[in-house]
């Protein structure tokens, strides 16, 4: 899996980026990749994947999050692409712990101390499945009636060293599952 971390600029998250290939027509990394940049957020409704959120004409929005674009071609199921969405939410949660924060994981959202930090959602393409997952940078520009929380109301500052860090921390992960499907005899 490919990292790439954009911070020489910022791209703001509309829901677009879950189509299949958007690595590789934004940054030329043609197969699996993890995508890590800041920007705002604001998924239009025909961009919504969630039918739940759809159907409850909810609004996903924040003035200031980090993005991972997650692509992944190995195995195209939205068991596995849920399955990953959900390692992959845990290990963000390991990683915060080596900041001092301490993390509650509802399924595949953050919460600290009862206040949600991030938003994710996995899905596939007919080549790929694709996830995504913001934290927020600061509870700005949130939808009214979520009480949410940022990196910054947690003493996280350093947003560029915590983007190179927790995108390291989910290549590595995703590289270990990786190696370990392919260590092991099958069972006879």
């Amino acid at each position: 899996m490919e990292l790439m971390i954009v911070k020489a600029k910022r791209i703001d998250y509309d829901g677009s980026a879950i189509q299949s290939h958007w690595a590789y027509g934004n940054f030329g990394i043609l197969g699996n990749s993890l995508v890590v940049f800041r920007g705002k957020c604001d998924v239009k409704v025909e961009e919504m994947i969630d039918i739940e959120d759809l159907r409850q004409s909810k609004e996903i929005r924040s003035d200031d999050m980090v993005h991972y674009i997650i692509e992944v071609f190995d195995l195209v199921n939205t068991l596995f692409a849920s399955t990953l969405q959900k390692l992959f939410i845990a290990r963000l949660c390991e990683v915060l712990a080596e900041y001092g924060v301490k993390t509650t994981r509802k399924g595949d959202d953050i919460y600290v101390n009862g206040k949600k930090l991030s938003i994710s959602i996995a899905t596939v393409s007919p080549v790929s499945i694709k996830i995504h997952i913001g934290i927020n940078v600061e509870a700005r520009g949130i939808p009214k009636g979520v009480d949410a929380i940022g990196l910054k109301e947690l003493g996280i500052m350093d947003v560029e060293g915590f983007m190179e860090k927790t995108g390291k921390a989910l290549v590595e992960e995703f590289k270990k599952v990786k190696k370990d499907s392919l260590k092991v005899r099958w069972a006879q």
